[in-house]
């Protein structure tokens, strides 16, 4: 193996002979290197690597993970989002000197190449601590192009969740968002 490489050794002294003979030191080698020199042990490759039995316990606990924290998004995720008529509607609401201020952003869906204009009617209901709509407003827009808002100031009576009401062309879809204080 190394035979091409010179070596430096003092003039007193004789370069070291190695004597290495593979069958002798095979026939005293365990089991499991004699396995490999025959080529034997062979890795498993592709997906049945997960599947041995070294790996099974892993690969189940990374399953049980990831379906926990799909299932713990799609749970609580927040309703602030949602697309209708190829619009992305995206809402927010804070809180700021006894008023509330909610948005309604509308921007196009990179996915649908549909561009004519949408008309969007909108019903913002305001929800306090106990559950009861306690103010209530309606405002519409012609969506055509680029980023479009639906803003509104409402008076702060405890108001601890916005929810909008979107009509447009006979469909509806609700979006929900929490005011942040």
């Amino acid at each position: 193996m190394f035979d091409d490489v010179e070596e430096f050794v003092p003039d007193d002294k004789k370069p070291l002979k190695y004597y290495y003979n593979r069958q002798e030191r095979l026939e005293n080698a365990p089991q499991i290197v004699k396995d490999f020199y025959e080529g034997k042990n062979k890795p498993v490759r592709g997906l049945k690597v997960f599947f041995t039995k070294q790996n099974r316990y892993i690969t189940f606990a990374l399953i049980i993970f990831v379906g926990a924290v799909w299932g713990y998004s799609g749970l609580n995720k927040t309703r602030a989002y949602a697309t209708l008529n190829g619009i992305n509607y995206e809402l927010s609401a804070f809180s700021y000197d006894e008023k509330i201020y909610v948005t309604l952003k509308f921007t196009r869906n990179p996915k649908v190449k549909d561009t004519s204009p949408v008309k969007v009617d909108a019903v913002i209901n305001m929800v306090d601590n106990s559950g009861q709509i306690s103010d209530k407003r309606e405002s519409s827009l012609i969506y055509d192009e680029g980023e479009k808002y639906i803003r509104e100031k409402f008076t702060d009576y405890d108001i601890i969740r916005v929810d909008v009401s979107l009509f447009s062309d006979g469909k509806e879809k609700e979006v929900s968002a929490k005011v942040k204080r």
